[in-house]
């Protein structure tokens, strides 16, 4: 990755200067005349778009504004037969650093789960399935560590030129390319007509601007070249759990206090945010969403308008009544609920694993909230090859019905005493108490289901409830 160079120059006002007097010559800084001599690295540095937001706030990453659809009609088949054209048009330009920064500190690094007041959520398969419309079902992958030699040589056997290929690798000094970069090779096999060759240059950019963000912000790693290698074969790969394999680790990393930068797809993380906490800002529906589309697309991108810590008192004060549990009812007709999301074991990208477990958010799925095990003591770590075979035949390692519970009557129900148990293996507050306006509410008691009660008629239980909204309503913070 090559490094600007430089900062930017002061430069002096003359206005109120009357004709004839004489202006005093400014002598360039060195940082104005260093910009100069470096001109031409610039032009090949990339600034992905990033927003201003206060202290607290993690650097995140979008490539939206650098996706297009390609025009030959041949490439077009082959990219949605992969199963990656949604991420085409779903991607977003913009991404608010706040919101996401104010759920990445509260992601906890063994469940990849978010700790809020009222319990653990997080980001599923079904979430992935369903917002970005990316298969789930399939096979998952590993990919060896490559050398700056081996990556040469997998970029010629690619139709790279042996010249081109050690040259970009010594500009990125390792095993990487750079996203501008696989444009200029995405082009050039368009007017030489070397199809394949351009397929897999756009493939390799699609995902490096996408499911594979890295820190860089530029670049992505060669080895992915090897996914698109077979291009009748890649449309097997479910690249939605490896995309949410990686977004877990990015905000396992993310979640460390001395972390300063979001990798991954953001995108994925905003929409989430913005389905199942739909009054934690103001959301633009797009006016171009058709039923059927990835529920991405429905959202418009706007520019962040919100602040961290305002974010924070808000999910410190959240209730049940904040938060849609389920909220893709009306999408199903068109994108059905698949088995596999609950999936209970290890996923896994590359060389890195994380559990899936759907027992920890059960009310996401519909069903009472329990109180989980350990993960630790439920699922050992098991060989990476099993772990694939785990993925193949699923329907082994599902979350055993008896362990999911009955469906709720209310979306945020949970059994008597889960609170309590959360409370004493989390800390679901950011805002120190010495620092909050108000002392927390209580979020609104559950209505826990027992036997002999009727559903139909409100208990004073659920009647106190009710006066909890009322009452964090009145209140400001």
């Amino acid at each position: 990755m090559v490094k600007r160079r430089g900062g930017s120059s002061q430069g002096i006002e003359s206005g109120g200067i009357g004709r004839g007097e004489p202006v005093e010559r400014v002598r360039p800084t060195a940082s104005a005349r260093q910009r100069k001599r470096s001109q031409h690295v610039e032009q090949q540095v990339e600034t992905p778009p990033t927003q201003e937001a206060g202290p607290g706030t993690l650097k995140v990453l979008t490539h939206g504004r650098k996706l297009k659809r390609p025009e030959d009609d041949y490439i077009r088949d082959i990219i949605d037969d992969s199963g990656l054209g949604p991420l085409i048009e779903g991607t977003h330009s913009m991404i608010d650093r706040s919101l996401v920064s104010a759920f990445t500190e509260r992601c906890h690094r063994e469940t990849s789960s978010f700790h809020l007041p009222v319990g653990e959520m997080t980001i599923t398969l079904d979430d992935v399935s369903t917002l970005l419309h990316l298969p789930v079902t399939g096979r998952l992958f590993s990919l060896p560590a490559l050398s700056r030699d081996e990556a040469k040589q997998l970029l010629v056997s690619s139709k790279v030129s042996p010249v081109d290929a050690l040259a970009e690798t010594e500009i990125t000094r390792g095993a990487y390319v750079r996203l501008s970069w696989l444009r200029d090779v995405y082009n050039s096999n368009i007017q030489q007509r070397n199809l394949n060759a351009a397929a897999r240059a756009y493939l390799l950019h699609l995902v490096g601007c996408t499911i594979f963000v890295d820190k860089s912000a530029t670049t992505i790693r060669v080895t992915y070249l090897e996914l698109f290698r077979d291009l009748r074969t890649m449309g097997n790969i479910a690249w939605g759990a490896s995309a949410l394999e990686y977004l877990y680790e990015q905000l396992k990393d993310a979640s460390c206090h001395n972390t300063r930068q979001l990798a991954g797809y953001t995108t994925l993380l905003q929409a989430w945010i913005l389905e199942h906490f739909p009054h934690i800002m103001h959301i633009e529906r797009s006016p171009d969403y058709v039923d059927g589309m990835s529920l991405c697309r429905s959202l418009r991108p706007h520019r962040p308008v919100g602040d961290i810590v305002s974010i924070q008192h808000y999910l410190d004060h959240i209730c049940y009544e904040d938060i849609i549990w389920t909220p893709y009812v009306s999408h199903r007709p068109y994108h059905p609920f698949h088995d596999i999301c609950w999936y209970y074991c290890y996923i896994c990208c590359g060389s890195s694993l994380f559990p899936h477990l759907p027992d920890r958010v059960l009310r996401q799925y519909g069903h009472i909230q329990g109180i989980p095990p350990s993960p630790h003591d439920q699922l050992p770590v098991p060989p990476m090859t099993d772990i694939h075979d785990h993925y193949l035949h699923y329907e082994d390692h599902l979350l055993d019905a008896s362990r999911r519970g009955p469906v709720v009557t209310h979306a945020w129900e949970c059994i008597h005493g889960y609170l309590d148990w959360f409370r004493t293996v989390s800390h679901p507050y950011i805002i120190s108490h010495q620092d909050r306006v108000h002392d927390p509410l209580p979020p609104t008691l559950p209505v826990y289901r027992e036997e002999g009660t009727s559903t139909g008629t409100p208990t004073p239980l659920l009647m106190r409830s009710f006066l909890r909204v009322l009452l964090r309503d009145s209140r400001h913070y």
